[in-house]
């Protein structure tokens, strides 16, 4: 972190304790993420701040009850496996659902899921990369999981991953693809900015992939020299599990839709448009 950003956590600490509706339960250290992910800049740091807190207050079908040691949670945990590798001076971050019969499969509850380990790795993973290179994995993606997830709030939740979350976009891979994987894409991708729709890579198996991303940056499941995917997945479960008190609260990190000004900056200068940062 360049220590001029001193000055600037102290700009955005003060600028949240005038904004009644914001919370100011952020701690130095997410806040120094947020301005990271925004290469410094204070303007740039505030809306996607906003975007974050004004987002999970509104989302609360994956924003509230996420008690980890639920049989709902536990369920979602044990069909997908996250994690993340460092990988030079970037990180990579990989989400895998392992439900080839989708029996399992909830989607607001792996939504949640997701949500719970995001915010685990927000709070906890001190890393501050180049920049992401996100790994999708839908081995078990098929059409019959369409029925089962709600489009138009995905194509919201994936807007706010990408406007609010405090992450520098650089590469989107999707692997294991099925042949009829544009069909699938062509449900999320009209909410997609074009900056993201030009750096992703569809590759339809592991040996795709490792053209792309050097193998001892990925996890032994595709064939690569880093932590077995899985193994991590477990040991963060294992720590979310001891940490499940930050998750039992509804309130954390969320505004106050009730205090929130009607003209807000974050619905002007975001909504509908990526927060282009640095994308290679």
């Amino acid at each position: 972190m360049p220590q001029e950003t001193n000055h600037d956590l102290e700009s955005i600490r003060e600028w949240l304790a005038k904004e009644a509706y914001l919370p100011q339960d952020l701690d130095d250290f997410m806040i120094k993420k947020f301005l990271h992910s925004c290469y410094g800049s204070l303007e740039k740091t505030k809306k996607c701040i906003e975007r974050f807190c004004i987002t999970r207050a509104s989302l609360t079908e994956v924003y509230t009850n996420r008690d980890p040691v639920s049989h709902k949670m536990q369920s979602a945990f044990s069909i997908t496996s996250v994690a993340t590798y460092k990988a030079g001076e970037d990180e990579i971050l990989i989400h895998q659902l392992d439900d080839p019969t989708l029996e399992k499969f909830s989607f607001y509850d792996i939504l949640k899921a997701f949500t719970i380990q995001g915010d685990y790795w927000l709070k906890h993973h001190d890393l501050f990369p180049e920049g992401h290179i996100i790994v999708l994995d839908i081995k078990d993606y098929s059409l019959r999981i369409i029925p089962k997830v709600n489009v138009m709030f995905f194509r919201d939740f994936l807007m706010f991953l990408l406007e609010g979350m405090p992450v520098r976009v650089k590469q989107v891979h999707v692997v294991n693809c099925p042949s009829y994987y544009d069909k699938l894409y062509a449900l999320v991708k009209p909410a997609l900015p074009s900056e993201i729709c030009n750096i992703i890579t569809f590759h339809s198996n592991v040996e795709s992939l490792q053209k792309s991303i050097d193998k001892k940056y990925l996890p032994s499941e595709y064939g690569g020299d880093a932590e077995g995917l899985k193994d991590q997945h477990q040991d963060w479960i294992r720590k979310i599990e001891i940490e499940r008190k930050m998750f039992l609260n509804d309130s954390m990190w969320k505004a106050d839709l009730k205090r929130k000004p009607k003209s807000n900056s974050v619905e002007s200068a975001m909504s509908g448009s990526f927060r282009t940062l640095s994308i290679d």
